[in-house]
């Protein structure tokens, strides 16, 4: 049986480029205001409503506990989509590249990545550089972001 290859929409952040599964974007867009929440995590800039949809919109950079990102007309935000359909807004500095990558040229991730291990699906050396593969469901607990962004339907519940 032939390997599958995955794609992932690749995004830099301080110089170095990330990436996440493609099916998992719903969306590449530009900045726009988010209505701020109190009592939220830092990294946790406000909610965006998009089609009637309230989208927790977060800081990568500060997630990975860099600088926060610098907010203005070039600021991209990759909206993303958890398998249960929960979606959530990642600012990133840039969107790079769509790559096709096998299991095979997705390696465990070392140490000496600036972010916790158990955050990355692995590294991938693509043309000379390497990306690092982001674990969306261990980065980011969807559920805790949509009853911050949506309690009303927590009420409901």
């Amino acid at each position: 049986m032939a390997e599958e290859a995955k794609e992932f929409l690749s995004f830099l952040i301080d110089d170095e480029e990330y990436g996440v599964n493609i099916l998992d974007v719903k969306e590449v867009r530009g900045w726009s205001d988010v209505r701020k929440l109190p009592n939220s995590e830092s990294y946790l800039l406000g909610v965006l409503e998009l089609r009637g949809e309230y989208i927790p919109i977060v800081d990568l950079r500060q997630r990975f506990n860099m600088e926060p990102a610098t907010l203005g007309n070039t600021t991209v935000v990759v909206i993303v989509r958890n398998e249960e359909g929960q979606s959530l807004g990642i600012i990133v500095d840039a969107v790079a590249e769509v790559y096709q990558l096998s299991a095979k040229q997705i390696k465990a991730a070392p140490g000496y990545v600036k972010i916790d291990e158990r955050f990355i699906e692995g590294i991938a050396s693509v043309n000379g550089k390497h990306v690092v593969l982001i674990q969306l469901d261990t980065l980011f607990d969807f559920d805790e972001l949509h009853e911050v962004a949506q309690p009303e339907l927590v009420s409901e519940g």
